[in-house]
């Protein structure tokens, strides 16, 4: 075992020997390694300095100060063809200290054509510098989209917070006096039927509608304020603008004011027909008949009248009244006849 693993190690020496390592070295022996399938950008970082100072020492009104790359106009070469590039096109942003205090951090590309120029700006201030974008490994670096770029960014000026802009206070236009326009409405060649709806128009002022009768109409324009005078007033019928029209002009009483239109279909609604009332049922109670109670009144009955008779004169004795009495006069007797025979 020992003497099997001692060959595998002898030859293993005279292998490494057998290298003539006297070419080896980190010139001439880097890999040439293509990665043009990956995407290229630019990797920029610095300081930002005003006139010599870092501005990191400055003490500024503005809370987050951007950092903005924007392309200049300008032509590139793409494929082999020449390509106008509008300013603006291409734009990266970062902010000042994000994510290393002091210091700006902002990747260009990918996407964006070579030797495209890129000027600088810190907070809305143009810098001093500009770049050209070019995704070339610099130092050595054998892979095509490794590199980094060190740039120290100058401004003359520091910058100050953009002041929210306030909007100018409107100034009120005059009002004017409304004016009144009646007259004729012709369409093609014929008066406007009665009960159409009309209303006036100047821009975008619209007038309350009014109906016509006997082929006229009579309207209230009334814009209130001072641009509409001297705008042409025009009549709305159905959607149909008057190919006439007048100036409007405030305080005017104008009884001939006429207006023409095109001929049109004029759509005229018929009267609604009347929804029949339902008919009306009365119902007459019959009230029902009282039942009258006899009231019998015993204790001022008497057995007798006034005229000494049963026959004679109107009785007030009921018939209740008259069976009492009989039945008193039976008891009495037997109650008599028990005490004679007791006796």
């Amino acid at each position: 075992m020992f003497k099997n693993f001692l060959k595998i190690f002898v030859l293993i020496f005279l292998i490494i020997l057998g290298f003539d390592t006297s070419n080896l070295n980190a010139d001439n022996h880097t890999p040439d390694m293509d990665f043009s399938f990956l995407p290229k950008f630019v990797h920029y970082q610095g300081e930002i300095k005003v006139n010599g100072k870092n501005l990191s020492e400055i003490e500024t009104a503005v809370e987050f100060i951007e950092v903005v790359f924007v392309n200049q106009k300008q032509n590139v070469s793409v494929g082999g063809k020449q390509i106008e590039v509008e300013e603006g096109q291409f734009q990266f942003k970062t902010f000042y200290g994000d994510p290393v205090n002091s210091k700006y951090h902002i990747d260009i590309g990918p996407g964006v054509p070579e030797e495209t120029k890129f000027d600088i700006y810190v907070a809305g201030v143009k810098a001093n510098e500009s770049i050209v974008f070019n995704p070339t490994p610099q130092g050595g670096c054998p892979v095509s989209n490794c590199f980094n770029r060190e740039l120290d960014i100058t401004i003359n000026t520091i910058p100050t917070p953009t002041p929210t802009p306030v909007p100018p206070t409107p100034t009120p236009l005059p009002t004017v006096n409304p004016s009144f326009y009646s007259g004729q409405i012709i369409i093609g060649s014929s008066p406007v039927p009665d009960g159409i709806e009309v209303f006036a128009k100047i821009a975008d002022y619209i007038s309350d509608v009014v109906i016509t009768s006997d082929g006229r109409y009579t309207v209230n324009v009334n814009p209130k304020t001072a641009n509409y005078v001297g705008q042409d007033i025009y009549l709305i019928i159905q959607g149909n603008q008057s190919i006439t029209s007048l100036p409007f002009n405030p305080d005017e009483f104008i009884s001939d004011a006429n207006f023409l239109f095109d001929n049109f279909e004029v759509k005229i609604e018929d009267d609604p027909v009347p929804t029949p009332e339902p008919e009306k049922i009365i119902v007459v109670a019959t009230p029902t008949p009282e039942v009258q109670k006899t009231e019998i009144n015993t204790a001022e009955q008497g057995l007798g009248n006034e005229s000494g008779g049963c026959g004679g004169g109107a009785s007030s004795i009921s018939i209740f009244s008259v069976l009492t009495s009989i039945l008193m006069v039976t008891l009495y007797r037997k109650s008599r006849k028990r005490q004679n025979n007791a006796v």
